[in-house]
């Protein structure tokens, strides 16, 4: 099996948030959803479950999500500070400049973001069907300070998130976390900018 996403981390991962492993996912998704979930045009995975009878495709799929959770979580924050007009402006300055730093204080928001990860199953190195998974993140942030460089946040002040992490199977909600009152530290400093105006 392989999934579609391939992401490099770099700092804290979806992982750090959703803290979900292969074995949580195990008890909340059963064979008989994967296969009503699947996309099998041909029907054969459906033929391949109903021969072989598999002992752990259950437990190979879950393991593969679990897996697909790499990607920086700074991403998440990035897509919905990108379409904020006054950070973006403080981005265009900041690139004119690259010497030049800009802080910029977001009032209190509210932002969702989702990503689909599919994963592939193959049969012999051939795909024969996907099954699709979203991950979805719904965060409400306040008191915060970003501090940008050469078109990019650089550091990120004190503030605090409440979010709600979800993992849905074919749209189907099959774990979800609430993570409430998360303060963060008075400065982060990011190993890797956020760029917000490409």
């Amino acid at each position: 099996m392989s999934a579609r996403t391939d992401v490099t981390v770099d700092g804290r991962s979806l992982q750090d948030l959703f803290l979900v492993t292969g074995e949580d996912l195990k008890t909340r998704i059963s064979d008989k959803m994967l296969m009503d979930a699947a996309r099998d045009e041909d029907r054969k995975l459906a033929q391949w479950v109903a021969v072989a009878k598999p002992a752990n495709f259950c437990d190979q799929v879950a393991d593969q999500v679990s897996n697909s959770l790499q990607e920086n979580l700074a991403g998440v924050f990035a897509s919905a500070w990108a379409k904020y007009s006054e950070l973006k402006e403080c981005a265009r300055e900041t690139q004119k400049d690259p010497k030049s730093t800009m802080g910029v204080s977001l009032a209190d928001h509210e932002f969702t973001w989702e990503t689909d990860c599919g994963v592939d199953v193959q049969l012999d190195g051939v795909k024969v069907a996907t099954i699709p998974f979203t991950f979805a993140v719904a965060c409400a942030v306040s008191g915060l300070e970003l501090m940008l460089r050469a078109g990019a946040v650089y550091q990120v002040a004190s503030g605090k998130a409440d979010c709600r992490a979800e993992i849905k199977c074919a749209g189907t909600v099959v774990y979800t976390r609430a993570l409430g009152g998360v303060s963060l530290p008075g400065e982060l400093h990011l190993a890797k900018p956020i760029a917000l105006d490409n």
